[in-house]
């Protein structure tokens, strides 16, 4: 599967779309121990659009093939396609093909995500362009991430989908990735060396591939975009390799990929591990699971100021999540104030019946010096002669 100019682009398209479903996810935070269109947005009061997608929020739940089948539009596909990038299909009936091979492999990823992921419909908006957005966080036992689904203005048909790990959604990478070898005539011959390595797993010769490509090349964002969905399917010896040239680029400002927020914190480098977290869209930055996780990052990294106002808005966001309260009591034991580690503690047993007994306590990190200290001896006094 592998091929610009159609008789490049069909070929270059099907390997994009290999490559479309590598998502990333954030840990779950365990306390016991494009972007989106960036023109002005207004938030979406339109109560069909939100029962729309509340509605869609339970057939994705449910992988309802055939029900999402038909909500993704073979045709508005290929009327985003040209209207995106109308020097790649202006080929009516190639892009109809491509269109056709993009709604299988959205209703195929979308399927793919819905088995090992709960979605969870956020808010829609409008955009300046007239372009409706949903944002959905998708979510497990173990970790989470974020996505966005385009939709028709009016039949709210689905046409993309963007994974937040990535610079593009679908129809761009796709448009853009093919407008690299078509734009790039004499590095072709290189680009198609990358693309075989990398399809082979023949790792060190993509890095020396890449490594002899032009600076603007290098620094291409629909390569970058293509090496980051590839690097998300490799074996872990074959992932470390490629970091080689992965990192210098995400590490430059501007650039983040939620892919490697773990690959930060397990070094302790926690100021890299919030830069890869705080370039996300802003839809996914304003929810609370993902203000909690910069709360425990920034405390990690010793900024309780920051570490506090997160925890706060995680908490403001969704005040009946007892995740988020637990997050704020694990940021004041590293914080070592006390004082709000008890403010959090009266809220956890009067808002949510939880028993906040020293065996629990103990649990979170840093909170032995709590267990010792004054203001919870004083604590319990109070709450015997209660």
């Amino acid at each position: 599967m592998s091929v610009v100019k159609f008789s490049l682009v069909k070929p270059l398209v099907g390997l994009c779309l290999c490559t479309l479903w590598a998502c990333s996810s954030t840990p779950v935070v365990q306390v016991d121990s494009s972007k989106t269109n960036q023109s002005v947005a207004q938030a979406v009061a339109n109560p069909s659009l939100m029962q729309y997608n509340q509605q869609l929020e339970q057939e994705l739940n449910v992988g309802d093939v055939a029900t999402l089948q038909n909500k993704i539009d073979v045709l508005s596909i290929a009327k985003h396609l040209r209207l995106k990038h109308p020097t790649q299909f202006s080929n009516l009936l190639n892009t109809a093909k491509v269109a056709a091979d993009i709604k299988q492999q959205l209703l195929a990823g979308i399927i793919d995500i819905s088995q090992s992921f709960n979605w969870h419909y956020l808010h829609s908006e409008i955009l300046q362009d007239q372009s409706v957005v949903a944002y959905y966080r998708i979510d497990s036992d173990a970790s989470y991430s974020y996505v966005s689904l385009w939709l028709e203005p009016q039949s709210y048909k689905i046409y993309d989908f963007h994974s937040v790990s990535y610079a593009y959604s679908a129809l761009d990478f796709v448009g853009k990735f093919s407008q690299l070898f078509s734009l790039n005539v004499a590095a072709q011959p290189q680009l198609n060396a990358l693309v075989k390595s990398l399809q082979t797993n023949e790792i060190l010769e993509t890095v020396k591939i890449y490594q002899s490509l032009a600076p603007a090349l290098q620094n291409d964002g629909a390569l970058n975009d293509f090496i980051l969905r590839q690097y998300s399917q490799l074996s872990a010896n074959n992932a470390q390799i490629l970091q080689k040239i992965i990192l210098p680029v995400l590490e430059q400002p501007g650039h983040s990929s939620l892919l490697f927020e773990a690959h930060y914190i397990q070094l302790d480098n926690f100021a890299a591990a919030i830069k890869m977290v705080e370039g996300l869209p802003l839809f996914a930055l304003q929810d609370s699971k993902m203000q909690s996780e910069l709360a425990i990052l920034y405390a990690y990294h010793n900024d309780f100021v920051s570490a506090m106002k997160h925890g706060r808005q995680a908490i403001l966001a969704e005040p009946n999540q007892i995740e988020a309260y637990f997050v704020m009591l694990q940021v004041s034991f590293l914080a070592k104030d006390y004082a709000l580690s008890l403010d959090l503690m009266n809220v956890l047993v009067a808002k949510f019946d939880y028993k906040m007994g020293p065996d629990v306590i103990a649990e979170f990190e840093e909170s032995y010096s709590f267990l010792a200290s004054a203001e919870y001896k004083s604590w319990l006094k109070q709450r015997s002669n209660s």
